[in-house]
């Protein structure tokens, strides 16, 4: 059967790879920043960097941004616990790639992932020689299994993220997709009650272990300095700052519209815009000058005072989020072009407010248990986000009500990532 999985996938891996080339294409041209290590994509390593990586290293790949923050956590906590051990980190975003390449170091090799093509891909896995294969949250990869599998190379899954719409789709070709899984060695879960779910999918019980969110650990992750505010803007360090952080199309005009509402109220509230794709930065831009704001941008030399900074630039809002009053986490208002909510977590673990959207479907049953708990507030409309806005506003108190709340809603996945360090010397253990 995983014979049978496999083939089927790479019989449509290459016209799908042909349909989606002019959106993928046009996705590069807009974002750049993929020429960055382009050859790698296609499996090509030059001499230098191979013989700087050599072989025997732990492959981690993080398709994106988010996960690439889970991927150097991990990876901190097992070399710090391992020093001898060294990585190579692949993801599939040119935002991701230049995170990691500010991460770069001895025993750390940055690599744009490879397409995920039978031939290309066994040549890499034979050169590379990696001790074992992890892989972040949801990304998998067939052929990328079965050649590390071939040559007795340990795989696993780690922070596995099951959201309803995967859920769906993988019960719906579980003929499929529960070969693929059980070829893994280890699938670390986030949610204790994902157990019975991962188990009605028919993946063996003996693979799967919960070891809590490796997002969520506050105690494998110090605190960044926060940045300061450019004087430029003419904001005081007392102004109370709403942060819209990852916002998607839709949602910035009625954030912006909200704050308009807001400033008559209190006009010394200040307004920041994270867009998830900085590469939307010219129509952000435009959509909010059309309401008569004045916009500064994060990656831009002009200095003037402005009503909103629009943080145009990548890797950086963890520390934005350590000087907002109160953050608005996207994707997740009934105005946005996608749906699904996006991390509200680390917000609340940096000591803001947090707000959020109906759409999270992403994040739970976690987004509903702090909602639940009131450790975060839900708002449907804009209506319901000025609301919530001006009480926070009103009330300082409520703020710090929310965020120990959090702390308490949170506790258990405290040393999730050192759990999930202990499964993986288990299996290299295992596989020496």
């Amino acid at each position: 059967m995983r014979r049978l999985s496999l083939t089927l996938y790479n019989l449509l891996f290459i016209p799908l790879v042909l349909i989606l080339l002019p959106s993928y294409l046009l996705r590069i041209w807009k974002r750049g920043g993929y020429q960055d290590k382009f050859a790698q994509r296609f499996g090509i390593i030059d001499e230098k960097t191979a013989a700087r990586i050599s072989v025997g290293r732990i492959w981690l790949h993080a398709v994106s941004v988010g996960e690439v923050g889970i991927a150097l956590k991990f990876a901190t906590e097992f070399h710090a616990r391992n020093p001898a051990s060294q990585f190579l980190i692949s993801t599939t975003t040119s935002t991701g790639l230049a995170i990691l390449n500010r991460h770069a170091a001895e025993w750390l090799e940055p690599l744009a992932s490879p397409i995920d093509f039978p031939i290309i891909t066994r040549c890499l896995v034979r050169k590379l020689q990696p001790l074992a294969l992890l892989m972040i949250e949801a990304d998998l990869w067939p052929n990328r299994i079965a050649a590390c599998k071939a040559l007795g190379i340990p795989v696993a899954l780690l922070n596995a993220r099951l959201s309803q719409r995967s859920e769906k789709r993988f019960r719906w070709a579980r003929a499929i997709t529960a070969p693929l899984f059980n070829q893994l060695d280890l699938i670390t879960l986030t949610e204790k009650e994902d157990l019975a779910r991962w188990i009605s999918l028919g993946v063996r019980n003996e693979i799967l272990h919960w070891t809590g969110n490796i997002k969520y650990d506050t105690h494998s992750t110090p605190a960044p300095p926060p940045f300061k505010l450019p004087s430029f803007l003419g904001w005081n360090p007392e102004d109370p700052i709403l942060l819209a952080a990852s916002t998607h199309q839709g949602e910035e005009e009625e954030i912006a519209q909200a704050f308009l509402m807001l400033r008559k109220e209190f006009p010394s509230l200040r307004l920041m815009i994270a867009p998830r794709h900085v590469e939307r930065r010219a129509s952000i831009l435009n959509s909010l000058e059309q309401l008569g704001l004045s916009v500064a941008l994060r990656s831009s030399e002009k200095q003037e005072k402005s009503d909103i900074l629009l943080l145009d630039t990548t890797g950086e809002l963890s520390e934005w989020y350590q000087l907002a009053t109160i953050v608005f986490v996207g994707k997740s208002l009934p105005s946005s072009l996608n749906k699904g909510g996006q991390n509200m977590i680390e917000p609340l673990q940096s000591g803001t407010a947090v707000l959020i959207g109906p759409h999270t479907g992403n994040f739970e049953p976690l987004a509903t248990q702090l909602c639940t708990a009131k450790a975060m507030r839900r708002v449907d409309n804009q209506e319901m986000l000025i609301t919530a806005i001006r009480e926070l506003l009103l009330n300082p108190n409520l703020k710090v009500q929310m965020i120990e709340t959090g702390k308490k809603v949170l506790e258990i996945h405290q040393n999730a990532t050192i759990r999930n360090c202990e499964f993986v010397e288990q299996i290299l253990t295992s596989a020496l």
